[in-house]
């Protein structure tokens, strides 16, 4: 008789918080063509400036009105989704609510949060992504589980390899 092996399986709880959520939202937001051309708009206009200056084409306030261009443009989009993130974390359950994650190898990931649960066949999950503080697992274009890092564990590398065995290589920590 064959003995087969139990399929690995771990088993986390994901409690979201404002940081994770701010990190996870600016990776969404600079890993695009628009986040980054409003990165180099603001270095440009700060450049701009600076060399406005040196040159003798503008005199110190208008030195400082370039840079103070500059910190808009660079500042805008952090500041706005620090903002969403406090927000999201006051009004919205599925980011106050903890929610279970099980990770199984050849099976998917079981959420489950408050009275509802959902498995999400690796067949269905598009990629998976690393920032510096959480692991976004999309189940949609626009869709992820997010979780920090922090809520891995001791078993981060345990869930890490099987959510990379369950994407395959291709699919999986696209940085």
């Amino acid at each position: 008789m064959e003995q087969t092996t139990p399929a690995l399986s771990e088993k986390i709880r994901v409690t979201m918080t404002r940081e994770a959520l701010f990190d996870f939202f600016l990776y969404h937001a600079y890993s695009k063509l628009s986040g980054f051309l409003q990165n180099l708009l603001g270095f440009a206009v700060f450049f701009l400036g600076v060399f406005s200056y040196v040159t003798g084409r503008t005199n110190g306030i208008g030195c400082f009105l370039y840079l103070l261009a500059a910190v808009c443009f660079l500042a805008y989009t952090p500041f706005l989704l620090s903002r969403k993130a406090a927000r999201a974390m006051r009004e919205e359950d599925i980011y106050r609510t903890p929610m279970d994650l099980t990770f199984t190898e050849g099976v998917g990931i079981l959420a489950e949060q408050g009275e509802s649960s959902r498995l999400y066949p690796w067949e269905e999950v598009l990629r998976a992504s690393v920032t510096p503080k959480t692991i976004a697992i999309y189940i949609g274009e626009e869709q992820a589980l997010i979780v920090p890092k922090q809520d891995f564990g001791d078993r981060f590398l345990q869930c890490y390899q099987i959510i990379a065995k369950g994407l395959g290589m291709s699919r999986s920590a696209a940085h």
